[in-house]
């Protein structure tokens, strides 16, 4: 992907679409696997493997590879964000409108101030920096998410103790 014409574009947008798809059909499987991840260990494996495979995908020259691990971003994606409703949802009902608030405020910012920034970022400087810039920002978020979890972790209605079941 490092010399983008029109026609990688449209194999980009085409292998997009199957892998969002494919991704959205492993939620089931992902909202169990969340369930039972501790806060911090959820955070950091989700955050770090997220920068490694945007990593991974700008350094790709390959389509099938590029779907490959389009799809496991995506499912990534969808993982981050099945753990934070999973954190929020447990929240006690004093709090949860506040926080979720909050949440959806940050997350719309997010999906405003993104796309403008990594525009400005590929036309200026170059079409692989956006996606370094998100490799950044998702690894110097992985203290500020910790921070925030253990300010949250007092105020859960539910905790996160997991059981094993005996056979």
């Amino acid at each position: 992907m490092n010399i983008v014409n029109i026609y990688e574009v449209n194999l980009v947008i085409l292998a997009y679409l199957p892998a969002g798809i494919l991704a959205t059909l492993f939620a089931p499987i992902l909202g169990k696997i969340v369930d039972r991840l501790p806060p911090v260990l959820g955070i950091t494996i989700i955050s770090l493997s997220g920068a490694l495979v945007t990593w991974l995908l700008i350094n790709l020259e390959n389509i099938w590879m590029f779907s490959g691990l389009l799809l496991v971003d995506l499912t990534i994606m969808i993982s981050g964000g099945l753990f934070f409703q999973n954190l929020v949802s447990r929240i006690t009902i004093q709090h949860r409108g506040k926080i979720i608030g909050r949440g959806e405020f940050i997350t719309s910012l997010g999906s405003v101030i993104g796309p403008i920034l990594g525009g400005i970022a590929w036309d200026f400087i170059s079409p692989q920096f956006p996606f370094i810039i998100s490799i950044f920002v998702e690894l110097s978020l992985i203290p500020l998410y910790l921070v925030v979890v253990y300010y949250l972790l007092p105020h859960l209605a539910e905790t996160y103790e997991i059981k094993e079941k005996n056979q």
